[in-house]
């Protein structure tokens, strides 16, 4: 089992009511993390979070950092005590 803390900005947030919480999980994997997000936090999460056609973390207007700043998969692993980043896209022009 392993504690990671998922830190929320914008529409993450809005749909939290969090700016951070402390999760864990039986396997490190991106992709128990994601399924425990949209299991608690329901459709509207699930749509920002999972790409409906890939099934993958969405990069369409989304970015997902690990502790490094590297952008993660939903296939990657995740170290006890990592801090994932959960982050809404903002276009400018």
């Amino acid at each position: 089992m392993i504690t990671i803390r998922a830190e929320y900005t914008a529409r993450f947030r809005e749909i939290t009511r969090l700016t951070e919480e402390t999760i864990q999980l039986q396997q490190p994997l991106v992709s128990e993390l994601a399924q425990k997000l949209t299991q608690k936090y329901g459709p509207l999460m699930e749509a920002l979070l999972i790409d409906p056609e890939t099934k993958d973390l969405n990069n369409k207007g989304t970015l997902f950092l690990d502790s490094k700043g590297r952008r993660i998969c939903i296939d990657d692993t995740l170290e006890d005590g990592e801090v994932i980043a959960f982050m809404v896209g903002i276009a400018g022009g």
